[in-house]
């Protein structure tokens, strides 16, 4: 459970124009940001933010733009220079990070040596694929496509077992889809039959760029459509995929191979040197269930077909500049982003994925100050003191299941910064020799380090986000959040503003983390991590009154004519904001802040600079198509959202601004599943 999604979107960040450099000052809170033509109680969002939305518009490479990402590109721009001071520094010790993120960064800005390799780099695995005619032979190639991280038809890997969070077992989740999310594939509208249409075009590309121009790749490109359109029947909604229960279904090895035997999961598992016998959670059993089936009843041409587009596709970014070129007017048909990133900050992200820890000891030691880890951990226990005076003071919780969610969060641990012990790439060779051979040993030394965790007790240490990310998240079963270094600095937290203000940004943020781990689906999770039912019957349904509120809100936020909302995604993420509000400003009056006080940041009280610093957070707009993608696929509300409904359930806001109580987002019937009441 993150703040913010990524999954979708390119980096993007706030800019001056003609500047290269995306400065600090850039990124601070400023008076000049609002509308004031504009009533807070109108519309919150425009207020706070109108004036920074109509003075940075969506760069021309970018799906999205706005401050919450400013703060990324900035950390971007700074990893840069420790990228390229690496790559200077050839002769750094062996398999330090150094060593390991300047030879990355070396072999993938030798564009030169890229352009003259086209997609020969890849010749051993296509060869393969062209090799495995016999269906026993299939499974083997499939277990070697998944070590380059190309992962045709489902993703292999390791969870904590959810009813059992002291040890790893592995997991099998659906994917094998080209096109992001299930609509794509199956709705009429002709915002998705577009994008279909340009998958086809992509696909037909990848094929003319591999073999040659040919008139009968469009036909072929059509047929990989529907093949993947079967597979996209059978494959759960993101909506569907937030239920937890919904999503583990443990097998044995030898009941998994009985269910399905049309998939030779001996043959795939011992490919990847699993050789005894271990606990798998099957996550969508009738996905995997219509797999086999689909399989056995396609001819091995059509699925070799699709195996070498997947691989295809998937390393188009590293190979020469006609694959990315293809590959980026795929995304521009998707996102509506009109123009590609530069290959630094491109080179940079891919590396940031595969290696990123080694990348985040050189973040950590030049930029990350520790008096940032001392206030953040300072605004954390205040938030966490009240939700322990909310969850005791709550008039509709039993006892019973009061002590369990007292306990639940006494337990809640918390990271910040960077980890204590970093990751060991200890066996990863990266040189300077060829991009496409570096990203193929990540994967697999990634996948590899994965899958020798599971039956092993899990590592309380290890992070699932580098320091130098800007996001933040909340592991449910490890019943811990975690706040990288990347975040801790402005807008989020700013040692220079009054600590109103970092109330209002992290202490918002910390609040959204810690109320997942109560939210509708983290609710379900006990102090262990554990996917077990500590609920009465009575307060669960208390809870669920609260929750069928906020869903009839979410159907009818004003949001834009031709779009709607969908609260069975959105829930989530809907009640962490609320409550992250809500935890933040009653943390902020705990700490003894007075908020009627001028603060001495452009005569703001502090309550309303509290405000205006939660809102500033998700200043910023999106392209249409970028909006629709989100929509179909993100658990997190459009910003507009995240700011004006949320504070329709935050008391203190109407105490803020003046605003009447006929005013559209007065909070006259606030709700907030775990305020007091």
């Amino acid at each position: 459970m993150i703040l913010y999604n990524r999954s979708s979107i390119s980096l993007f960040c706030r800019q001056r124009p003609g500047a290269s450099v995306t400065l600090l000052s850039d990124l601070r809170f400023s008076l000049s940001d609002l509308n004031p033509a504009v009533s807070p109680g109108d519309d919150f969002y425009e207020y706070a933010n109108g004036g920074w939305c109509r003075a940075n518009p969506i760069p021309e490479d970018y799906s999205r733009w706005g401050t919450f990402i400013a703060l990324d590109r900035r950390n971007r721009e700074q990893l840069r220079e420790l990228l390229e001071a690496a790559r200077a520094s050839p002769n750094a010790p062996a398999g330090s990070p150094t060593q390991l993120v300047g030879d990355w960064y070396a072999a993938a800005m030798n564009e030169e040596v890229i352009e003259q390799a086209g997609w020969t780099p890849l010749w051993p695995l296509i060869n393969a694929i062209g090799s495995a005619s016999a269906r026993s032979s299939l499974w083997p190639l499939v277990a070697a496509l998944q070590k380059s991280g190309a992962n045709p038809f489902f993703e292999l890997g390791v969870q904590q077992d959810a009813e059992d969070s002291t040890r790893m077992i592995a997991v099998l989740y659906q994917g094998g889809l080209g096109l992001p999310e299930r609509d794509y594939y199956l709705d009429s509208d002709p915002f998705y039959e577009h994008a279909r249409q340009a998958y086809v075009r992509y696909l037909a590309a990848l094929l003319d760029l591999w073999q040659g121009a040919d008139s009968a790749h469009i036909d072929q490109a059509r047929d990989i459509l529907a093949f993947e359109r079967e597979l996209a029947r059978v494959t759960m909604t993101p909506a569907e995929q937030r239920d937890p229960r919904a999503i583990y279904h443990p097998r044995t090895v030898q009941a998994l191979a009985a269910e399905i035997p049309e998939i030779r999961w001996l043959d795939l598992f011992a490919s990847h040197g699993l050789m005894r016998e271990f606990p798998v959670n099957l996550a969508q059993p009738a996905f995997f269930a219509r797999l086999g089936r689909l399989i056995a009843e396609t001819d091995s041409a059509r699925v070799g077909r699709y195996l070498v587009l997947q691989l295809l596709s998937g390393f188009a970014p590293y190979l020469s500049s006609a694959w990315v070129d293809a590959q980026f007017a795929f995304t521009k048909a998707l996102t509506g982003t009109e123009r590609i990133q530069p290959r630094w900050l491109r080179t940079g992200r891919a590396l940031d994925s595969a290696i990123g820890f080694a990348l985040g000891q050189l973040y950590v030691a030049r930029y990350f100050p520790p008096s940032s880890r001392e206030r953040t951990q300072a605004i954390f226990d205040q938030v966490r003191g009240t939700f322990r005076d909310r969850i005791r003071l709550l008039g509709w919780m039993s006892e019973t299941t009061r002590a369990h969610a007292l306990e639940k969060l006494d337990r809640l641990g918390t990271r910040i910064g960077y980890p204590d012990r970093w990751r060991d790439y200890s066996g990863l060779m990266i040189d300077r020799s060829s991009y496409v051979a570096n990203v193929h040993r990540a994967q697999a030394h990634a996948l590899a380090y994965d899958l020798a965790k599971i039956g092993q007790p899990v590592d309380p240490e290890e992070w699932f986000m580098t320091p130098q990310t800007v996001n933040a998240y909340y592991h449910p079963s490890k019943n811990e959040m975690v706040f990288p270094a990347g975040i801790l600095q402005p807008p989020f937290f700013d040692p220079d503003m009054p600590e109103s203000y970092n109330y209002g940004a992290i202490g918002a943020v910390i609040g959204h983390e810690m109320t997942h781990g109560f939210d509708d689906q983290g609710r379900k999770y006990d102090a262990g991590g554990n996917l077990v039912d500590w609920w009465l019957p009575d307060d669960e349904k208390r809870f669920g009154e609260r929750i069928e509120v906020l869903r009839t809100q979410l159907c009818k936020a004003r949001f834009k004519e031709d779009l709607t909302l969908n609260p069975e995604l959105l829930m989530g993420e809907f009640i962490a904001d609320i409550g992250g509000v809500n935890l933040a400003y009653e943390a902020m009056l705990r700490a003894g802040i007075e908020p009627d006080q001028i603060s001495e940041h452009g005569g703001l009280t502090h309550r309303q600079l509290f405000f205006l610093a939660f809102a500033h957070l998700w200043a910023g707009d999106v392209r249409d198509d970028t909006l629709r993608l989100m929509l179909a696929s993100d658990p997190h509300p459009p910003a507009t959202v995240r700011v004006n409904e949320t504070l329709r359930n935050v008391p203190a806001f109407a105490d803020a601004f003046p605003m009447s109580p006929e005013a559209p987002l007065y909070p006259s019937h606030p709700v907030d599943p775990w305020g007091r009441g």
